[in-house]
């Protein structure tokens, strides 16, 4: 019995000690993922969040003037699925290093190719990063504890990277070429796939705002859905099925209205009627409704 107790008791105590070692182990500078999307494009950043603890932090424990792997523990990292501008640069798909230069009024900025693990390389040289721009510092208020490098004003084709630590921030500009992913894409897929083009024209509608664009996409997504047939041919022979059949001419009728061309407009929104009524899609009846009936007084 005693040696059961024994057992138990020797048990119990390894477990606690264990519990208790996670609990009493926090990182002094805690990992921190960010996944969003500027635009059509996937974006990732992995870096370490150090904190100030009391220390004075730049020009101190990051000296200026030298470069600094711009977070703590592993590098810090991101991920572009696609082309981005960074600055004036044009920077490809891939995995890049983030290393800075802290000065008092302003950084420089390093999007370096060769990605090491932990710390700045022995070798590294500024003309063998992709991206090399210097921003100016901005003042803060308010003291920031813990480094924070986040995105900011999002918008369809744009964001802000900022860095803030201590009470200062740096803001590095990315814009979406999105002319050139979209005709990369297309060019790459080598599809005759309708929904290719409708997917391009409804980014450069929507996102872009580009309707002349968005316009011709849409036409030749309609083209290659009809194979040349008239549209009552077409129609005849038709997947009634696809619901996706009724957005093309439906995408069409808002891009045509907002190029101020309301008959053609109305003349879209009716085909597209037509359909949603063949495959019973009460969405698109009821706009293309209502649609023709508010275009038809204007």
């Amino acid at each position: 019995m005693k040696n059961a107790l024994l057992l138990v008791s020797i048990l119990f105590t390894a477990t606690l000690t264990a519990q208790i070692s996670k609990l009493t182990n926090p990182k002094l500078s805690p990992f921190q993922k960010t996944e969003i999307k500027i635009g059509i494009v996937d974006v990732s950043l992995e870096y370490s969040r150090p904190s100030m603890r009391g220390r004075k932090i730049f020009g101190a424990l990051e000296p200026y003037d030298k470069v600094w792997r711009t977070g703590a523990n592993k590098n810090t990292k991101i991920v572009f699925s696609d082309y981005v501008i960074i600055g004036d640069v044009e920077v490809a798909p891939g995995t890049y290093t983030i290393f800075t230069k802290p000065s008092v009024d302003t950084w420089d900025v390093y999007f370096h190719a060769e990605i090491d693990e932990y710390g700045v390389p022995d070798t590294f040289n500024p003309k063998n990063s992709i991206v090399q721009l210097n921003v100016p510092v901005i003042k803060l208020d308010k003291e920031i504890e813990t480094l924070g490098i986040t995105f900011d004003n999002l918008t369809a084709n744009a964001a802000i990277l900022n860095i803030s630590w201590e009470k200062i921030k740096i803001a590095v500009p990315i814009k979406i070429p999105t002319d050139k992913i979209l005709k990369n894409y297309l060019s790459k897929k080598n599809t005759s796939l309708s929904r290719e083009y409708s997917l391009a024209a409804y980014i450069y509608f929507d996102k872009e705002k580009d309707s002349k664009k968005a316009l011709a996409t849409i036409k030749k997504s309609i083209e290659i859905e009809e194979k040349g047939m008239s549209f009552e041919l077409w129609l005849k022979n038709a997947n009634l099925e696809d619901q996706r059949l009724a957005y093309n001419y439906y995408l069409k009728s808002q891009i045509l209205y907002d190029l101020d061309e309301k008959e053609e407009a109305i003349k879209s929104a009716r085909q597209s009627l037509i359909i949603a009524e063949k495959i019973k899609s009460e969405y698109y009846i009821n706009t293309n409704t209502e649609n023709i009936k508010a275009w038809g007084k204007q």
